[in-house]
């Protein structure tokens, strides 16, 4: 399969160099530092058991690229309009682009470019950042996709794309319903992970403090609420697995937002608890704590210099 990772970064270089590997022909289009990295010495991956490079075809410009057979559309979420109108060179009659960003928004912004159909919608299981130019870091999790088609069953092409990640050793899962797979990790991110960042703390003080453990509870107390009210989030105890699961975790862990705001990077505020506030205010479902997020933590965003280009890693 003819592959092209739209966005290089973290998720798209972990899961392109593992595509590569499984035999897929894949180009990486990426930017700066990054891309000329992976043009002198290969993309390298860093995980616990070591580290291993392999030379990639990388380019800036997606026109370089040509049709493909499946776009792996891994862009930050604040740049998903951008590189959305970038994807039009990488078309062809039977591609498919399956989107793998946080929120729950991605699929309905990238299909009126792409095509409802061909879009496909994913949810990652692992942690991954960048660590120098042209060197990802994995720290946690198993590296599981879950992805399926937004509203529906499976097609041909989500077979395709499931028989790709097949060959390569991806762990995956193709979900009858995908809108509830998102739904449910959006709970998490947004209603623990996104405390953390407004916090400045590691889950840990949070969980053990009165005060910061109602402020989790309550903040995905809204989450669902929002969610529930359109028709997402079914289980009834989804709040209190999630803070559970939150109350399990290593007491330094931090949101990739938390750590993004601490090393000065730009945020996906807007695409997190600005999308819980817009929600709730469409349906008439009180999100205060969301507000509070979100208006925090957009006082921190990096002011853009320059217009972001399409292809952000």
């Amino acid at each position: 399969m003819k592959i092209a990772v739209l966005g290089s970064g973290g998720i798209g270089g972990y899961y392109g160099a593992q595509l590569l590997r499984g035999g897929h022909d894949v180009v990486f289009i990426a930017r700066g530092s990054h891309l000329e990295a992976m043009r002198r010495t290969g993309l390298t991956i860093r995980t616990a058991g070591g580290e291993s490079a392999v030379p990639v075809s990388a380019i800036a410009d997606p026109r370089d690229a040509g049709p493909v057979d499946l776009v792996l559309f891994c862009v930050k979420a604040y740049d998903t309009g951008e590189a959305a109108d970038a994807l039009p060179p990488l078309l062809g009659p039977d591609t498919s682009v399956l989107t793998l960003q946080n929120g729950v928004d991605s699929a309905a912004l990238v299909s009126p470019v792409a095509g409802a159909g061909r879009v496909l919608a994913g949810a990652v299981y692992v942690a991954l950042q960048i660590a120098a130019p042209g060197v990802v870091r994995h720290t946690g999790g198993d590296g599981r996709i879950v992805f399926g088609v937004p509203g529906g069953a499976s097609t041909a092409q989500a077979e395709r794309v499931a028989e790709a990640f097949q060959r390569a050793g991806v762990p995956h899962a193709l979900s009858p319903d995908i809108d509830e797979v998102l739904w449910e990790k959006f709970l998490f991110i947004t209603g623990v992970g996104a405390v953390t960042a407004m916090a400045r703390s590691g889950i840990g003080p949070l969980m053990k403090s009165a005060e910061g453990y109602a402020l989790v509870t309550a903040s995905c107390g809204e989450v669902a609420a929002v969610g529930r009210r359109e028709g997402h989030l079914r289980r009834p105890d989804a709040v209190e697995a999630v803070v559970a699961q939150a109350g399990a975790l290593p007491a330094e862990w931090r949101s990739s937002m938390a750590r993004d705001l601490a090393d000065g990077r730009r945020l996906e505020v807007e695409a997190l608890s600005g999308a819980v506030v817009r929600r709730g205010r469409a349906h008439g479902v009180p999100t205060p704590v969301h507000q509070a997020i979100a208006a925090c933590l957009s006082l921190h965003q990096p002011p853009l210099s320059a217009p972001v280009p399409a292809a952000v890693p």
